[in-house]
């Protein structure tokens, strides 16, 4: 942590929510937990933001001016309640950040051909009908960022797949549940470090 110009990693118990915390451990130090929330958020140097992931996506969120940040864990769960928006707004509540001002990345996550769902997620997308079908949740993302304001040209996406990958990527569907976990970090380095 302190090789990345950070004093303390933030933490939330990940439950696939929409809840983002807006943290400043300062001066605390070492790992600092959040609470049960899926996303974090800040402005402050040497703070560095943690989530895990083995299929979901991690959606780092930046405003360069501001130096504000966000870091998410967006499962369907968390992705259909919200979290996208939820991030954004702590952003605006912290520092007055608006949507055209930020850029995001949507990081590597289980592909639209791998992701295979029921029909109960794809109701809870707008798509109709009974039957199980393969979801592109990093497009619905993106198109969702895009709704919220960010420009289409201010976000980027990942073309890794962590299950056609799953020899160097974690994929929670890949292994029927045994993965591991990857970690997303995001934060500013403490100016002089």
């Amino acid at each position: 942590m302190l090789a990345l110009g950070c004093r303390a990693s933030v933490v939330g118990r990940q439950i696939h929510g929409p809840g983002v915390a807006v943290v400043d451990p300062s001066p605390g130090s070492g790992v600092c937990i959040a609470g049960e929330v899926d996303g974090l958020a800040s402005d402050r140097p040497g703070v560095l933001l943690t989530v895990t992931t083995a299929d979901c996506v991690p959606v780092y969120i930046v405003d360069p001016d501001s130096r504000a940040l966000a870091l998410l864990h967006a499962g369907w769960r968390g992705a259909a309640a919200g979290v996208v928006g939820e991030g954004i707004r702590a952003l605006g509540a912290l520092n007055g950040v608006t949507s055209s001002d930020l850029r995001v990345h949507l990081g590597p996550a289980i592909c639209g051909a791998c992701y295979e769902v029921g029909p109960e997620v794809l109701r809870e997308f707008g798509h109709p009908g009974t039957d199980s079908g393969r979801f592109d949740l990093r497009a619905w993302l993106m198109e969702e960022t895009v709704r919220l304001g960010v420009p289409g040209d201010a976000i980027s996406t990942s073309g890794w797949c962590t299950r056609c990958s799953a020899d160097v990527l974690h994929s929670h569907r890949a292994t029927r549940g045994t993965a591991g976990r990857m970690a997303a970090f995001l934060g500013w380095r403490v100016r002089g470090d």
